[in-house]
């Protein structure tokens, strides 16, 4: 059994114990966990109190509040404690399950959401887990330890006894000291473990003071298992670095593309990494009206989406209004959440994602005047954005802010180009822009995305992805024939970062003299790249092929290693 550890996980729309990314893949992944059969549990955290509400002030500042659930309508108790001890005192652990069934019914895993929130804990503790990501620090520190080593020992206690503990991001890295505490030989650890690495940005990367990992440890694991762990001795100031921590108790390090195996490369220096490219759920994230014609004309597409290579076969008529009927869906949703009159007729772009500085959110409105001459000369623009900012991140805020005012100056000025933000973005709302707009934009500072699964989502339903090549898709990319690039097309070890000035021409370029030409003057041909950027890209960028690369070129070599050590001491488990 592989034991998949993530600090967020995305099972339910209206669930919020995800943020972004991270947590919409993990729950892709368990889902095609279900589908292939392949014997895995989850371990995570219950945010009881979500990650962040959305709502903007008149201004454009977004205004932060706590995401209300009721947890025990969407999930069952599992009816187990146990206890850790955590500093100077004992933490009782609970947890709830939920459970992923396969898409056909006959299959499912489960996915365990620790909480201290319980009655043997005083009210501090209680609140450790209350919001994801807002709390950093010793409650930081006291999350991860809770998701590691309660993770850990809360599967012992349900008796699970996975061959392989698959590490998701650092945060549950802590978890190897459990493994060194059972197992005291760092070889046998490392043969069970898998860390993925998700980030290409070392500043992200959580770190703790030594003598705040020994004390709160200390009635847990000796100092010197840290140690010997850590593989180095760090004096009490010194910071643990968990991305550290977790690279050096690895058999096997995971990039998340193939560029992204050259970035990590140089952050883990003296390391050598394989990469798996990440992919999406392809049931999940197809359309309602997507699916139908997929079922129509691309028979066992669910079980195999091998077969969406086959899209050729579909009626032109028949793709098309399949997108007609999503995009009504979107303007419907636009208009009923913003007062931007957006209609289907117009050509429309999504940026919808996590606001952040190195995202550049807000790139293609650095010229507004360029962007309504663009307009003007070449037919009507619609941009949707949506996505939220940590609380606690002013550039952020800041990027929201002035999307804000941009489109305020926009309208004053034209008709011609009409700008919509969506507050509270989730997977719900996903689903609707990512089938219904025409176009999706893409433009983060090249190299630092890792992957991106956005775009995947975007081109399974026809909509061509128009990205910096990076991550993902320089990968999948055919300039012109599935999509379109930002930006020169680097060579896999070329780190350098893209420039603002570049990225913002091609962006203004090709959709002045590619993109609008094409939708608005030639849409058979527009129609060919659509039906192009799923025969292309849906066959291979999902999670089926994803966990596929993980069980045979990964997860089997914990399997081994588990019969080799069956067959010397009889025994296969912690």
């Amino acid at each position: 059994m592989i034991a998949y550890f993530v600090m967020e996980c995305a099972v339910d729309s209206r669930i919020p114990t995800y943020s972004g990314g991270l947590g919409i893949l993990a729950g892709d992944t368990l889902q095609s966990f279900a589908d292939l059969e392949v014997p895995a549990v989850c371990v995570t955290l219950l945010w009881k109190s979500g990650f962040t509400g959305q709502k903007l002030a008149s201004d454009g500042t977004q205004l932060d509040s706590i995401q209300e659930w009721d947890v025990e309508k969407y999930m069952q108790p599992a009816n187990i404690k146990i206890k850790i001890p955590l500093g100077g005192k004992d933490v009782t652990l609970t947890a709830y399950k939920y459970t992923i069934e396969s898409t056909k019914g006959d299959n499912e895993i489960d996915a365990y959401f620790l909480t201290p929130d319980v009655p043997e804990n005083d009210p501090e503790t209680r609140k450790i887990c209350d919001r994801l990501y807002i709390e950093g620090g010793l409650t930081r520190l006291k999350q991860e330890i809770i998701l590691g080593i309660g993770g850990y020992e809360m599967l012992k206690a349900i008796k699970y006894k996975p061959f392989l503990y698959h590490i998701n991001e650092s945060h549950s890295a802590f978890l190897i000291a459990s493994l060194m505490k059972d197992m005291n030989d760092l070889n046998r650890v490392k043969s069970r473990v898998v860390f993925t690495t998700h980030s290409p940005i070392p500043a992200t990367f959580d770190k703790f003071a030594m003598k705040d990992v020994a004390a709160m440890l200390e009635r847990y694991v000796d100092k010197h298992v840290l140690y010997e762990i850590y593989q180095e001795k760090l004096e009490d100031n010194d910071e643990l670095n968990l991305s550290w921590l977790a690279i050096k108790n690895a058999k096997n390090v995971v990039a998340v593309s193939r560029k992204h195996k050259f970035v990590s490369e140089q952050i883990f220096e003296g390391y050598r990494l394989k990469y798996v490219t990440n992919g999406i759920h392809h049931i999940k994230w197809a359309s309602a009206h997507h699916k139908m014609l997929y079922t129509k004309y691309i028979k066992g597409w669910e079980d195999d989406p091998d077969l969406l290579r086959g899209v050729a076969c579909i009626p032109d008529s028949e793709f098309a209004q399949a997108h007609i009927l999503s995009k009504e869906s979107l303007i419907e949703m636009v208009n009923s959440e913003s007062d931007a009159s957006f209609i289907p007729e117009d050509f429309t772009i999504a940026m919808a994602k996590r606001v952040t500085q190195y995202k550049r959110n807000n790139l293609i409105l650095s010229n507004p005047n360029k962007l309504i001459d663009i307009a003007e000369r070449k037919g009507n623009i619609q941009i949707i954005f949506a996505g939220k900012t940590h609380p606690a991140d002013p550039d952020g805020i800041a990027m929201i802010k002035s999307i804000h005012n941009a489109s305020q100056y926009i309208a004053s000025k034209t008709k011609k180009v009409k700008i919509a933000f969506l507050e509270n973005y989730n997977i719900h709302k996903a689903n609707i822009i990512l089938a219904g707009v025409d176009l999706w934009l893409n433009n983060p500072v090249r190299p630092l995305e890792a992957s991106g699964t956005s775009g995947m989502k975007a081109s399974l339903n026809g909509v061509p992805n128009f990205s910096v090549l990076d991550g993902w898709w320089l990968e999948a990319c055919m300039e012109g024939i599935n999509g379109w690039g930002i930006g020169p097309r680097p060579a896999w070890t070329d780190l350098s970062y893209s420039d603002d000035v570049q990225d913002l021409n091609d962006i203004y370029g090709k959709l002045e003299f590619n993109i609008l030409d094409l939708y608005y003057k030639n849409f058979s041909d527009y129609l060919k790249i659509m039906k192009m950027a799923v025969s292309s890209i849906a066959p291979y960028f999902n999670t089926h092929r994803m966990v596929s690369e993980y069980v045979t070129d990964l997860y089997l070599t914990g399997i081994v290693m588990c019969y080799l050590e069956r067959e010397k001491t009889g025994v296969c488990d912690m």
